[in-house]
Order: C-alpha cells, then structure tokens, then sequence
C-alpha cells in the first residue's frame, strides 16, 4: 500500500521553555550523524536474524548511521542464557561475524574507542499479546506510528527501530563502550545525554532524593529495581524492595541514598576492559552454551551489596543460600581481579525527573502510549516531534471529519469520523472511530470507539465491541487468523487460554508462527493488503 503522511491546520501546544534539555535531545536523534559506530541487534530466530539484517541496512541515515556496522544474530542458547550472559555471548558471536564480514577485530574495535550498541529483543511478548502473532512472532517489528522510507516506498516504523533512534545520542559519550538497551521501550532524557562516564559499568535511572513511605508507596517503587548512589556517585543495584527493607539498607550502610535513588531503566554501559573481563569470567558457560544469568540478579548485585543482603534477596528468588553465597563469592573474586581503570566499579546515569518514558512492551502501554500523541500537552509535542509527525496533530483528510486532535499517517479514506484517535497505514472507504488506534487495516469500513485493531484485511466491515483489540495473522493465502481480545486482558495471564472467538490461544498461535519466514510472510501480506485497497477503491468509484 503507497503510504502518505497527511496534514491538516490545528491548534497546537508547543514544548515550554523549560524543555530545552529535551528539545535538544531530540534534535540530536534526529541528526543522521549521530548514532553508535556498530549495532547489534540479538533476536529469537533465524529468520527474524535474516529479517532485520536486511531492514537495518535499508533504513540507514534514517534508524542507523549511514557508516555503522551492522550485525543482526539469533540467541541459539538452549533453554535461554538470560540478559546477562545473553549479552557476552551475543558480543562474542558479533565479534565472529564481524572478522568475517568486514575484516573488522571488534573486540580491539572496541578497546581503540568504538562506540557499540547491542539490542535484546528476545521474548515471546507475552504482555504484548496479541500484536507480535501478526508480526509472526517477530516482536520487536511491531509497528509505531511514524514513517520510515525503504527503497523508496514509506513504511511504519518499528519499535526496535525507535529504539535504536532513540538510544544514539549516548554514542558521543560512550566511545570505547558496550552499551546495552532492550528493545521495547523509548525514553526521551530532561538531562544532558553527553555525560564523562567515570565507572567501569553505569546503569541508566530516573533519579530522584529518597522519599517517603507514602511516596514511596505512590509511585510504585516496590515494583522496580532500583539504583541507590551514595555522595562519591558509586551506587549499588537493588531488587523490589518494601520502603521499609530500603530504610533498613539505608540505615545500617549497606547502601547510600546521599546522590539520590530512582528506578532502573535495566540498560548500561560497560568499558572495554570490563566487558572483555566478564567474557574471560564466563568463558566456561559461554563454549558451552550452559547457565541463565540476568544482569542484576547475577552481575550488579553481588558486585555492588554485602554477602548477607545478597544472600537474603536471592533467598527471596527461590535461590537456595548455599547457590546463592557461592555465587556471590565468585563475583567478589572476579572483582579482586579487575584490571586497572574498573577501580570505580559502579555508577548511575539520570535520565532526569521529567523525562519521558514510553514502554511498548505491554498492551495497554501500547495504546495509551499511542494515543499519548492525540494530547494537547508538551510531551505529545514531544512524540510527535521524535515520530517526525506533524508539530500539530489535527492531520485531516479530504472528505473525512477528523478533529485536531487525531493522527493520520499513510492513510487513504473516503468518509467518516474520527475523534481523538490515532491511525496508521489504515485504507477503509467509511471510518467513524473514537479513542481508537488503528495500525495496517484495510476494510470497507471501520467503527468503534476505544478499540485497537491491528493488522486487519478484511472484506467485510468492521465493528468491533468497544475497548476491542483484534489483530490478526496474515497467510500467504486464505483466511486470516483472527485473535481477539480486549483492553482490560493481560496477554501473559492469558497465554495459554483459547479466549472467546479465537481458534488457538497465544502460545499455539506462536507455535503456528514459528517456522513463518517472517521477512517474506511481510513482503507477501502487504501485497494482499494492497490488492485489497485498489478493490476498496476501485469499488467505491
């Protein structure tokens, strides 16, 4: 389907002046020069690997600088290595296919002050349910609304590939480091992203002074992990913890709140001496392709508390003490052995009490942070700023009544309504929506309020109950396979249930989708979808 970006006059609600800091940040994503001197992108399968290998190098200048070195591999680690040792090894087996493919050591790469990205998408997207099933188990290619051009046809973007925007304006500060983000979450810092990195390892956190037990209670912390910097700036990772376990910590030393404590983000950076370090550490678990360890739990934690407390937290994991200390005890000898510049071992970069944060990892973070660009308020400014939507939302079109407040993007109607909704890559001769998000349909008609419908080729109208979410599987031919749900659901509770409507629950549709070579599945869905729009239109004229 040709896709458009189309525009109308609104009213619009500019960034105060109070939000240079982001202004600029986001000037500085949007500069093509900017951006990390390799990206490596870990995915689940080998055609999702062959997937983004060919979409990174297409949208170069636009995702990825135009000179990065690209290298997109599968996790093929039985059972799963978890973040932590996920990340050596996706390191190590990039730094394979770097010697191979551009001649490059991407180690001494890295140690002569390159700057190098890597990007988790692993994960079956449970608490996205059902959108990854019409990516076909693709995840991290779930669509945005924002365009991309791709050989010279415009496409929506993708979550990964708004991360990967996102995530280069900490290029500059970061030569000769590994930096290390997930795929499902876009933040846009009110602090200066170029910072002197003064740690062996800092760990991204929206910091703020220690708060109360209502505070603490208010915003949620007991859900988080957390960064506690002391006064010297070195902080120490804490699992969720109660105010009352954090006050405790606090008062006997175990760890400093005099810098402040805030919520991890989970990504980090870590110098090239560390980070070949770890890979010397876990080189038996690595050839093997043996062991599941995450980064905080089984790095920053027993590098950053005292035995008791790290013992005591990972009890509280179902860990057993004596598993537990050992461990613990091997970080504490890996740390004796550090060679020289990791003597500051670990430390915190804020993103800023004001920063924006989108998290595209769950369905109802999905929607409301969709419709967040329908607001008149300085953060929708801000999205559709970082989209490169129009400054003003209010994007009309010739025949539809749509108020200044929705977003159109690549969409071709003939009539309707639509209010406060967002659509994307949408072609329907009637539409009549409200508070809805509508990504990839094609119909004769759609109406609905607070829906989502995602992925939808349909020949017949549209009308799904309202707070409805559908988005289906598209085959090479026939039916589509219809997934349905709705807004109040949670995709990973319902994983393995066949809810109302639906021909297979979650998992046996990913299990479907498993062997879908999801790059040509894509290429062959948007040629239906595009058959299906001259039909619409051809039939209204």
């Amino acid at each position: 389907m040709s896709l458009s970006l189309q525009t109308g006059p609104a009213t619009c609600v500019s960034e105060p002046p109070g939000d240079d800091q982001r202004a600029a940040n986001l000037d500085g994503m949007a500069d093509p020069a900017t951006g990390m001197d390799v990206i490596i992108v870990s995915t689940t399968s080998p055609h999702q690997e062959t997937y983004w290998q060919d979409r990174l190098e297409r949208s170069r200048g636009q995702v990825a600088r135009r000179d990065a070195i690209i290298l997109v591999l599968c996790e093929d680690w039985p059972g799963g290595a978890g973040n932590g040792l996920g990340t050596l090894y996706a390191l190590q087996e990039a730094a394979k296919r770097a010697r191979l493919r551009h001649g490059v050591d991407l180690l001494q790469h890295l140690r002569c002050g390159a700057a190098i990205g890597l990007y988790h998408t692993a994960g079956k997207g449970t608490r996205l349910a059902p959108l990854p099933a019409a990516e076909y188990n693709n995840k991290p290619g779930v669509r945005l609304p924002g365009l991309l051009e791709l050989d010279g046809d415009p496409v929506p973007i993708t979550i990964l590939e708004a991360v990967i925007r996102q995530t280069g304006i900490y290029a500059h500060s970061r030569s000769g480091r590994l930096s290390v983000f997930w795929g499902d979450q876009v933040f846009i810092p009110s602090r200066e992203a170029r910072y002197t990195p003064t740690h062996a390892v800092d760990i991204l956190a929206q910091m703020s002074p220690m708060p109360t037990a209502d505070q603490w209670r208010e915003r949620g912390l007991e859900n988080y992990g957390l960064i506690a910097v002391r006064a010297s700036g070195d902080a120490a990772q804490v699992e969720k913890v109660a105010f009352a376990e954090a006050a405790r910590l606090v008062a006997s030393g175990v760890i400093g709140v005099e810098g402040g404590i805030g919520v991890s983000l989970g990504s980090f950076s870590m110098s090239a001496a560390f980070t070949e370090a770890l890979l010397a550490e876990f080189a038996p678990e690595l050839t093997a392709r043996r062991g599941k360890m995450d980064t905080d739990p089984h790095f920053w934690m027993p590098l950053t508390l005292d035995r008791d407390t790290y013992v005591r937290i990972m009890v509280q994991k179902q860990e057993s003490p004596e598993v537990a200390a050992a461990h613990y005890s091997r970080m504490q000898a890996f740390r004796s052995r550090l060679p020289d510049g990791c003597e500051r071992l670990f430390g915190c970069v804020d993103i800023g009490t004001s920063a924006y944060w989108w998290d595209y990892g769950q369905i109802r973070g999905y929607i409301e942070n969709t419709l967040a660009l329908t607001a008149k308020t300085a953060e929708a400014a801000a999205m559709r700023r970082f989209f490169r939507l129009p400054e003003c939302g209010g994007a009309g079109a010739p025949g539809v009544d749509a108020d200044d407040r929705s977003v159109l993007v690549g969409c071709r109607i003939g009539s309707g309504r639509i209010r406060n909704s967002v659509l994307v890559d949408v072609t329907a001769t009637r539409v009549d929506v409200e508070n809805a998000v509508v990504v990839g349909v094609a119909a004769p008609e759609i109406t609905g309020r607070s829906i989502l419908l995602y992925n939808v080729l349909s020949e017949v109208p549209l009308r799904p109950a309202d707070g409805g979410v559908r988005a289906d599987v598209i085959p090479p031919e026939g039916e589509p396979l219809i997934c349905c749900t709705d807004h109040s659901r949670d995709g990973g509770r319902d994983w393995y249930e066949r809810l109302p409507g639906n021909a297979m629950s979650y998992d046996a549709i990913a299990e479907h989708n498993r062997k879908t070579d999801c790059r040509a599945a894509t290429a062959t869905a948007r040629r239906r979808f595009a058959r299906l729009a001259a039909r619409l239109f051809h039939a209204a004229d």
